[in-house]
């Protein structure tokens, strides 16, 4: 608390900028032993490099990142042990969530069968019960723990981030079982659904974690191991089980995710072929299908909220793009019939300057900032400079510290 009140005088940042900026100028010369996955090595080596020049654009979002770790420096390490509800398997160690959008049925006394409010968010949902709110924490977490470590090259940071990783997916006492079978239950109806998939989205973070505080040795060799162990595991259950072959049917936002996870654990297991099959499916049967010639996702226009997941669908195309130039598949600019990545993401580009002239109603407004990171990997998979421009205009009527700044910097035009 102490350090957190010193940020209030301006001396003591100006001290605090200082003393980074120089972790940051010796910790840029090592590169790390291991490449993440999902996030680009040359892009966090370019923003490291700037940092250490004393770039003023990214030391807002460094600064942020910093804050935020030292923040979880402190707390516990998240666990699937530590819900209080118990799945219906009787084991703690099963990932539990709730479906957001079902509530209890008010004509009923005991409220169940629950009835769908698609787009409103039961706090139930959200809450210590289940795992899923718990789950988002530890991704993000480890990812700012990593980051931290990486841009600071303070040792602090990566051991925090490895027992994360070896408290949510390593001990015998505290590890999730590399299953869904409870995932996204709706009282009355289900106990568990395919849907709940995509509770596990943010899984990748994980995974680039690893890779990197990998040089800070925080990691043993068989821990890694067994990192990889289980995501082969839940890759096979995603594959093999009912529910995971429930999703991996879904026509929407919920199969394009599916596809992304699959493609994210084959890389991280090693197995090239795996996800490079899985990233042509989803280039062939799911961006051909889900977006129009015109570039719009009729199926995420049909929502309650339609720009929210229509950006929340490109989340997903953006980073199978990312899987796919590591494994020789082009989703950047192989459309299928016209119908592509690019004309997806270029239909929402003209929205989110003029957030006013979106044609779809709402229920709580069109969240145009959410598009801020599509459109900075656009800009790096294109080069156009029309999504640079976009990303500034769009950044300017945000936080300036933002991790996605660090992340998937903006480079002088080519």
């Amino acid at each position: 608390m102490e350090r957190s009140a010193s940020m209030n005088h301006t001396g003591a940042r100006q001290l605090r900028g200082a003393i980074l900026m120089t972790v940051i100028a010796i910790a840029c010369g090592a590169a790390a032993a291991a490449q993440p996955v999902t996030l680009d090595g040359a892009y966090l080596r370019y923003s490291k490099a700037r940092l250490a020049a004393a770039d003023a654009t990214l030391a807002p979002a460094l600064h942020k990142l910093v804050a935020d770790a030292d923040a979880l420096l402190a707390r516990r390490a998240e666990s699937v042990t530590y819900k209080r509800l118990v799945p219906p398997s009787g084991d703690r160690h099963d990932y539990l969530s709730l479906a957001p959008y079902w509530w209890p049925d008010p004509a009923r006394p005991n409220g169940l069968p629950y009835r769908l409010r698609d787009g409103e968010f039961n706090p139930s949902a959200k809450n210590d019960d289940t795992d899923s709110v718990r789950m988002q924490a530890m991704c993000v977490g480890v990812q700012k723990l990593s980051l931290a470590y990486y841009f600071t090259g303070d040792a602090k940071y990566a051991h925090k981030a490895a027992e994360a990783i070896r408290t949510w997916f390593l001990a015998p006492a505290t590890r999730m079982n590399p299953s869904l079978a409870f995932g996204q239950a709706i009282m009355g109806k289900v106990e568990g659904r395919g849907t709940g998939l995509i509770d596990t989205r943010n899984l990748w973070m994980a995974i680039d974690a690893a890779a990197l505080i990998d040089d800070a040795g925080v990691l043993s060799a068989s821990e890694l191991a067994a990192l990889k162990q289980w995501f082969g595991a839940f890759a096979g259950w995603m594959e093999t089980s009912r529910l995971g072959q429930d999703e991996a049917a879904a026509a929407n936002n919920h199969g394009m995710f599916f596809d992304m996870q699959l493609a994210a654990y084959a890389l991280f297991a090693g197995d090239a072929a795996k996800a490079r099959s899985t990233v042509d499916h989803a280039l062939a049967q799911r961006i051909a299908l889900q977006v129009d010639a015109d570039g719009k996702q009729p199926r995420e226009l049909a929502r309650t909220t339609p720009f929210h997941y229509s950006v929340f669908n490109l989340e997903a195309m953006t980073t199978l793009a990312r899987y796919g130039e590591q494994v020789g598949v082009d989703v950047w600019t192989a459309p299928q019939s016209g119908r592509g990545l690019r004309q997806a993401i270029d239909y929402l580009l003209p929205f989110a300057l003029k957030p006013a002239s979106w044609p779809y109603p709402e229920l709580r407004g069109a969240e145009t900032a959410m598009l801020l990171p599509v459109l900075l990997q656009a800009e790096r998979a294109y080069g156009a400079g029309t999504y640079a421009q976009a990303a500034a205009s769009l950044a300017q009527t945000g936080p300036a510290d933002t991790l996605d700044r660090l992340t998937w910097p903006l480079k002088p035009a080519r």
